[in-house]
């Protein structure tokens, strides 16, 4: 069968584009060799903050202000604005990048007493604001719900069947299986940690790194919302007290692996120690030892920002690589916008700032 489109990685992102592009009434399929919502790439580990005061490029504000929209029209008890606690130094990345998204964008971003927030330690001579509309996203839930919604809209789903192959072929493509060969007018790559595989021809400059999540026992109701630390020694996220647990994993670092298929999912001594660390200064309601484990992946380009793009050479074929352990928050909007881009409509909004281009080959 001939389909208009076919979306390859159904994770986050690809999720997203599946949906978008059923809910045009085109005719799709969704490809992934794993099962929905599954933990073998970057899109689980039950959240996801979401945040408008952007402290990684102001650019992103309009595409989260449209990602805001899209999460709510999917399904509004998806997104929890319980709020987000920045804590580090003044001059910082993490707090500079807050306020300049904040001043460039009218975003409301307050200062914190810290007698306010006694579940919280705040390091000598650090700065703390709160973002109120800032909050988490259940990821699992998120992904089966974009795909059971283009499901409902008609769009196919198969997964357990690999992919060996794309290519084009006169206005189209052509992708191959293990199981057989699909055709479509139009292509959408969303690769996660296999980007190297499934866009073999751009030598993107991506790093794919191992990462932890944590639980701890937490009876402290006072931790009813995220927070994220910028301390000299790495950068700390975390998320409200849910079911007597808290959240917390380290966003910088990150272990190398060269094939997430074949990586491991054990926990990591330092990362653990680190974590442990961080939760017994600064998080004084918060109980050790930690109760679960899990990993994920970050696929990072060199800057940290996406890169969403048409792939070389066809217009027909769009792809966003190197989320860099930031993207999902964003994919309603990149999954629409990816499905513009492949079918050739003009994209309600610029992304030329992540374009491959900006990167060195």
């Amino acid at each position: 069968m001939h389909y208009d489109l076919i979306v390859l990685g159904t994770g986050g992102v690809g999720s997203a584009a599946l949906y978008s592009a059923a809910r045009r009434g085109m005719s799709c399929l969704g490809l992934d060799r794993f099962p929905p919502a599954h933990d073998r790439g970057s899109s689980h580990g039950e959240s996801r903050l979401i945040r408008l005061s952007y402290f990684e490029h102001p650019d992103y504000v309009p595409l989260l202000r449209r990602s805001y929209r899209l999460w709510d029209e999917l399904d509004n008890t998806l997104l929890d604005r319980c709020g987000v606690l920045y804590c580090g130094p003044e001059r910082g990345s993490i707090i500079t990048g807050v306020m300049e998204s904040a001043r460039r964008h009218d975003l409301v971003v307050n200062p914190v007493d810290p007698g306010d927030y006694g579940h919280h330690r705040f390091p000598e001579g650090s700065q703390a604001v709160f973002e109120p509309q800032a909050g988490w996203l259940p990821v699992e839930r998120c992904v089966k719900r974009h795909l059971d919604e283009a499901a409902a809209s008609g769009a196919e789903h198969r997964w357990g069947d690999p992919v060996t192959g794309w290519h084009t072929e006169g206005s189209g493509v052509r992708v191959t299986t293990t199981a057989g060969t699909y055709s479509a007018s139009a292509l959408v790559v969303s690769p996660g940690p296999w980007a190297s595989r499934l866009l073999p021809g751009l030598s993107l400059p991506l790093e794919v790194q191992r990462k932890h999540m944590h639980w701890f026992e937490c009876e402290d109701k006072r931790y009813e919302n995220g927070f994220f630390y910028d301390l000299p020694h790495g950068q700390f996220y975390g998320f409200p007290q849910a079911d007597g647990l808290v959240k917390v994993a380290e966003h910088s670092g990150g272990e190398s692996v060269q094939d997430p298929l074949l990586a491991s999912r054990e926990p990591d001594p330092e990362d653990d120690k680190r974590v442990a660390e961080f939760v017994a200064n600064f998080l004084p309601g918060v109980q050790g030892p930690r109760i679960k484990h899990k990993s994920c992946f970050y696929t990072r380009t060199p800057d940290d920002h996406f890169v969403v793009d048409r792939y070389p050479g066809s217009d027909c074929v769009a792809y966003a690589a190197g989320l860099s352990g930031h993207g999902f928050k964003f994919a309603p909007v990149l999954g629409e916008l990816l499905v513009d881009l492949a079918t050739g409509e003009e994209a309600a909004i610029d992304v030329t700032f992540l374009s491959r281009a900006r990167l060195p080959d």
